[in-house]
C-alpha cells in the first residue's frame, strides 16, 4: 500500500501537480511499516514538497526502527533548530550519548546547544561528560571557552578582516526593509573552537540596532525569509563548494582560488540569465567558501513564486561544477504556524568561524566600492518581471507533447476532441489580438456563474490554479467562440500551468457539468453559494455554458466584469507601488535636506555650485528650510 502510495506521489509531483503531491503524502499511514529505509524515502519526499512537520514524524520512525543510525541524530536535529526548537534539538543529541557513548560529536552538539540557550553549567557538565567518556582533548578546549565566554560573552576576536563600515540611521532602514524575513525573529551565528558554526533563534524583531549591531561585528545574524504570510521579500540562490572539495583544498592556496574561481564563474552565469529576463541580481561574498544570489522582488510575492524562479534558474545555469553545491532560498513554499523554515546568514556582517566580511561585489569579483550606499539604490526585480521569467522557463522545459489530459485525468462529463500545444506561443485558431476585458461571451458568462468568476479571480490574485481548476476553465471556458484564447490567456498568468494544456481548438460536445463541477472543486463551488437554477424544460444537463442562451446578439461585454477589473487591479497596483517609492523618496529627501542644510550651516554658506547649477539654501521667516537648485 505505501509503495503505490509512494509512487503516485512521485508521479504527481514528477507532473507538477504539488497540491495533489501534498494531499496523497498527507494520507499516508507510516506508524506500522517497519522499515527505516522507506521511512527515509518518505522523509525525502516530504521535505521535497515542504512538509517539515511530516518529515519529522518520519525521521522518529526511522528512529525507532534502527536508533543506530548515526546519520539520523544530525539530520533531525538540525531540522528541530530550523524550526527555532533548540531543545527538541538537543533532546535528540542527548538520545543519542545514550545509544553511542562513544561519539564525540554527539556530545560536542548536545553541549553548544545548551550553551546557546543560556544553560553554560550544563554544557560544562555534558563537556565534562563526553571527555570522560571518550578521552578527546577538543573538550578541553571546549571548556576553556565555555569559560572564556562566560567572562566576555560577545567576543570580538578575529573580526577584522574586511572594510570598516559605520551605517547611519537611512543605511539601517534600508538593509532592515531589504532583508526583513519571519516577523519577531532573527538568528544569530555561532562558532565553536574546533570550527563549527551554526544559528540559534532570538525571539526578537529585527530592529536598526540588532542591524547596526550585525554591520558593526558584534555578532552575526541571518533571517528566515519566508513570512507569516508565506511571502518573502527575497529571493537568494547560495553557492557553496562541497564538503569534499574543501576538504580537499582547505589546505592549498593555489587549489582553494581554482575552487573559488569556479564557484563565482558558476554564480555569474546565473547573473547574466537573470538578466537576459530583466531580474537583477547582487552578487555576495559569503565570507567562507561561497556567494550568495540576492533578488529583490518590488513586492513581496509568495514563498512558491520565489522558490519556483530560483529552482528554474538553477536549472538554467546547469550542468554545474561537481564541486559547486547550490540552494535555492527560501527552500519551502510554505511554513506552517510554530515552524521557522531555513535561515540564511545577510550580507555585510562577519563570517564567525574566518572573521571576513561579508561584501557585495562587482561581476569580476571586486568588492563593490560603496557598500552601504548600494542598501539605499538596490534595483528591485518588478513583479511582473518574476512571473514572466517563470512563465518563459517553465514553457521552455516543458516537453513538446504530453499524454492526453482526458485520459490522465480521468473520464470527464464528454469526450471532446483534444488538441495540445507544447507551450504558450500564438496558436493556430486563436486570434492574433486578444483581450479577456474585451470577450463579450467570456465576461457575461463570469458576470453570470460564481464559480468561473472565482477561478478568474484566483488567476488575477494568485497566479495559481490547480489541476482540477485547469480542467474546469478548459472544459467550460473552452466551449466560448474564442475558448482557446480565453484559456490560453488564463493559463498564460498562472505560473504553474502544464504547457501542454494550451488549448488550439475550440473544443465540441457537451461542457462539463455542474454537478461535475461541484465534485472536482468542492472548496470553490462551497465559498460561492453554487446553486444556479436553470430552465430544466430546455435543458437536462445543467452546465455554465446555458448562461450564455441569456446574451442577446451583438451585446457589448457587461462593464465593471474585466476579470475582476484586471486593468483597474494592474493600475491601482501600479499607482500603490508609485505612492510608496513617493513617500520613500520624500523620506530620504527630507534626510538629505537636513544633512545638508547642517552642512551649509557648518561651512557658513548659502550656495553651492553642482554640475547641474547653482544648490541655494532658503530659510523663510517660520525657520522653514527649502533647497532651489538653479540650472
Amino acid at each position: 500500500m505505501n509503495d503505490t502510495l509512494l509512487e503516485q506521489v512521485n508521479a504527481a509531483l514528477t507532473s507538477g501537480r504539488p497540491d495533489q503531491a501534498q494531499s496523497l503524502a498527507l494520507s499516508r499511514d507510516t506508524r506500522d511499516l517497519r522499515d527505516p529505509a522507506l521511512h527515509l524515502v518518505w522523509a525525502d519526499l516530504l521535505e521535497e514538497l515542504g512538509l517539515i512537520d511530516e518529515v519529522v514524524k518520519e525521521l522518529h520512525l526511522a528512529l525507532r526502527d534502527n536508533p543506530d543510525n548515526p546519520a539520523l541524530y544530525p539530520r533531525l536535529a538540525d531540522i528541530y533548530q530550523d524550526l527555532g526548537r533548540a531543545d527538541r534539538a538537543a533532546h535528540v543529541w542527548a538520545n543519542r550519548v545514550k545509544r553511542a557513548p562513544e561519539d564525540v560529536e554527539a556530545y560536542r552538539q548536545w553541549g553548544e546547544l545548551l550553551r546557546e540557550q543560556g544553560d553554560p553549567e550544563r554544557a560544562r557538565q555534558v563537556f565534562q561528560q563526553g571527555l570522560a567518556a571518550t578521552q578527546d582533548p577538543s573538550f578541553n578546549a571546549l571548556l576553556r571557552d565555555l569559560d572564556g565566554r562566560e567572562q566576555e560573552p560577545l567576543p570580538e576576536e578575529g573580526l577584522q578582516a574586511g572594510p570598516q563600515l559605520l551605517p547611519g540611521r537611512h543605511h539601517l532602514v534600508a538593509f532592515t526593509a531589504l532583508f526583513a524575513g519571519r516577523e519577531g525573529v532573527y538568528a544569530r551565528q555561532w562558532a565553536s573552537p574546533t570550527g563549527e558554526t551554526g544559528y540559534t533563534p532570538v525571539q526578537e524583531p529585527l530592529t536598526l540596532k540588532v542591524a547596526e549591531n550585525h554591520i558593526l561585528g558584534n555578532y552575526t545574524i541571518g533571517v528566515y525569509p519566508v513570512r507569516l504570510d508565506n511571502t518573502v521579500n527575497f529571493l537568494a540562490l547560495d553557492f557553496d563548494l562541497a564538503k569534499f572539495a574543501v576538504r580537499k583544498a582547505i589546505t592549498s592556496q593555489r587549489a582553494w582560488q581554482t575552487l573559488m574561481d569556479r564557484l563565482h564563474q558558476a554564480a555569474c552565469r546565473l547573473v547574466d540569465l537573470a538578466a537576459a529576463h530583466d531580474l537583477p541580481v547582487y552578487l555576495e561574498d559569503s565570507g567562507f567558501k561561497g556567494r550568495h544570489a540576492w533578488i529583490f522582488p518590488d513586492t513581496p510575492i509568495p514563498a512558491g513564486i520565489a522558490k519556483k524562479c530560483g529552482d528554474l534558474l538553477l536549472a538554467g545555469i546547469q550542468p554545474l561544477p561537481a564541486e559547486v553545491t547550490v540552494e535555492v532560498f527560501p527552500k519551502q513554499t510554505s511554513v506552517k504556524k510554530g515552524g521557522l523554515g531555513n535561515l540564511i546568514k545577510l550580507p555585510l556582517g562577519f563570517h564567525k568561524r574566518t572573521g571576513r566580511r561579508a561584501v557585495f561585489l562587482h561581476p569580476d569579483g571586486r568588492p563593490l566600492e560603496d557598500q552601504l550606499e548600494l542598501l539605499q539604490s538596490v534595483a528591485k526585480a518588478p513583479r511582473r518581471a518574476v512571473y514572466a521569467l517563470i512563465q518563459r522557463l517553465q514553457a521552455g522545459a516543458a516537453p513538446a507533447s504530453g499524454p492526453e489530459p482526458a485520459a490522465a485525468a480521468g473520464k470527464l462529463d464528454a469526450e471532446p476532441p483534444w488538441e495540445t500545444a507544447p507551450s504558450p506561443a500564438p496558436l493556430p485558431g486563436v486570434p492574433e489580438i486578444y483581450h479577456l476585458d474585451q470577450d463579450t461571451q467570456f465576461q457575461y458568462l463570469l458576470s453570470r456563474c460564481p464559480v468561473l468568476k472565482a477561478l478568474a479571480d484566483k488567476v488575477n490574485q494568485t497566479s495559481m490554479l490547480t489541476k482540477d481548476e485547469t480542467l474546469v476553465l478548459i472544459h467550460t471556458v473552452g466551449h466560448l467562440e474564442n475558448g482557446p484564447a480565453a484559456v490560453n490567456e488564463l493559463f498564460q498568468r498562472c505560473l504553474n500551468a502544464d504547457p501542454t494544456l494550451f488549448l488550439k481548438s475550440r473544443l465540441r460536445g457537451h461542457p462539463m457539468s455542474c454537478p461535475k463541477i461541484r465534485a472536482r472543486i468542492p472548496d470553490i463551488t462551497a465559498a460561492v453559494a453554487c446553486n444556479c437554477a436553470f430552465d430544466l424544460a430546455v435543458n437536462l444537463y445543467p452546465t455554465p455554458i446555458i448562461h450564455l442562451h441569456g446574451l442577446k446578439p451583438g451585446a457589448a461585454a457587461p462593464t465593471g466584469l474585466t476579470l475582476d477589473s484586471l486593468q483597474f487591479q494592474h493600475l491601482l497596483q501600479e499607482y500603490v507601488k508609485l505612492r510608496q517609492q513617493l513617500r520613500e523618496t520624500q523620506l530620504l529627501l527630507t534626510r538629505y535636506e537636513q544633512q545638508l542644510s547642517d552642512f551649509f550651516t557648518a561651512a557658513g554658506v548659502e550656495t553651492v555650485n553642482t554640475p547641474l547649477g547653482t544648490l541655494c539654501r532658503k530659510i523663510d521667516s517660520a525657520g522653514k528650510t527649502a533647497f532651489i537648485l538653479e540650472i
